[in-house]
């Protein structure tokens, strides 16, 4: 298990074990405590403990535990993950936060002939992926845009589809369980629940401060390997087409982000480079059929 694992149900079992705890000064009996499950993916919240305080009243702490090291809030973003990450308007917010560094995709190399930095050769650019990450992560990256309601419903999973917000504890599913009203960041080290209690605070007290960056990571074309990593969907995408010279031109498509998937990219290179009579054995007479403005290395 990882290190998030353990500190996740260390959390958990200092909840069951200890039955009855402190906090802001009151005093609480545990009446539930478990780990929300959902039937494909994850939910917001890590764990779910009803309690009730010395008066009777009721209170649910749906907590999500959040690792001070941690990189990524989301990878592998999808359209659908977005909208329930950022709400309708998700592809708006997208395309305007990409807009910032556009230039950054222009100045990138669409065919690679040789090796560079991390491709290698014999490599046509499909576009680029896109993840949520806590901090600036090269050079396709930056800030996020968001007003505070925006923040907490991405770190408290407002948006989720019903399914996810309304999870199984212990067997039973709990209306909006999967949406966490609390958050606990830690490092993965074994401490008692007085710690961890001590360092909880509301999700939206800790949201509203955070600063929530993107990155776009290239997705290619491998010819050597006749591959790609995957149906990924692009926050941007390169619309490869053959002109009426038989030249090769690679526009960039900014607009509609996570629409279009990897495969039909991937699968139109393929069919460009069948019809220009390309592969891996003669791929340096790609340079002849390419379009000059098409940024090569």
């Amino acid at each position: 298990m990882s290190k998030f694992g353990d500190t996740e149900r260390k959390i958990k079992d200092l909840f069951l074990q200890a039955k009855n705890f402190s906090y802001e000064c009151r005093e609480y009996a545990v009446l539930k405590c478990g780990k929300p499950v959902v039937s494909k993916g994850e939910c917001k919240t890590d764990i779910y403990v009803l309690a009730q305080d010395e008066i009777g009243c009721q209170k649910e702490f749906k907590i999500s535990i959040k690792q001070n090291d941690a990189d990524f809030l989301e990878n592998k973003i999808s359209l659908n993950r977005a909208v329930e990450i950022l709400g309708n308007d998700a592809q708006t917010i997208i395309e305007k936060s990409i807009a910032k560094i556009k230039k950054s995709f222009e100045d990138d190399y669409l065919v690679y002939f040789n090796p560079y930095k991390r491709t290698e050769a014999l490599c046509l650019k499909i576009g680029w992926k896109f993840e949520f990450i806590n901090k600036i992560g090269g050079e396709r990256s930056g800030i996020i845009d968001l007003t505070e309601q925006q923040k907490i419903d991405i770190y408290a999973g407002t948006n989720l589809s019903s399914d996810k917000k309304n999870s199984s504890v212990n067997g039973q599913t709990i209306v909006n369980s999967g949406v966490a009203n609390y958050i606990i960041t830690v490092d993965a080290e074994d401490q008692n629940l007085d710690y961890y209690l001590a360092k909880m605070q509301p999700i939206e007290n800790f949201a509203k401060v955070q600063k929530i960056y993107f990155a776009c990571k290239a997705l290619n074309y491998r010819v050597n390997k006749n591959k790609w990593d995957g149906d990924r969907p692009l926050s941007v995408y390169v619309d490869w087409s053959l002109d009426e010279n038989r030249k090769l031109q690679g526009k960039l498509n900014f607009e509609k982000p996570l629409s279009v998937k990897g495969n039909i990219i991937g699968t139109n290179i393929k069919k460009i480079l069948t019809t220009l009579g390309i592969d891996k054995n003669n791929f340096n007479e790609l340079k002849t059929y390419l379009h000059d403005n098409v940024r090569r290395i």
